[in-house]
């Protein structure tokens, strides 16, 4: 199976996607354990507090309200924060922005 990447931001200790590489829900909890295992999902929680209000990149799968396999890439500081915020955020009602990951040069 394939990680996707989410980029978005750290609110009330869940994540919320900005820019994805597939549609997924409004605010997301993270999991180290995979989507098959036997175990719930609560038992590889990945605690936010540390992130919160700051802009993230993730990797993993996500079902319902979990990603599962997650991986934090990166944590951005507060200027950066503050860019992805301005340029990602969307308007309630309006779909998620989309981009590719790895994130390389543009082509064409």
């Amino acid at each position: 199976m394939n990680n996707l990447a989410y980029l978005g931001i750290v609110e009330r200790g869940r994540f919320r996607p900005l820019a994805t590489e597939s549609d997924t829900a409004g605010l997301l909890r993270l999991t180290t354990l995979a989507i098959n295992a036997s175990e719930p999902p609560e038992s590889g929680e990945v605690r936010l507090t540390e992130h919160e209000g700051a802009a993230i990149l993730v990797r993993g799968v996500d079902r319902g309200e979990w990603i599962y396999s997650a991986t934090i890439v990166e944590s951005a500081g507060l200027i950066l924060t503050a860019v992805v915020q301005r340029v990602f955020d969307v308007a309630p009602g309006q779909g998620q922005h989309r981009f590719r990951y790895p994130i390389g040069p543009r082509t064409g």
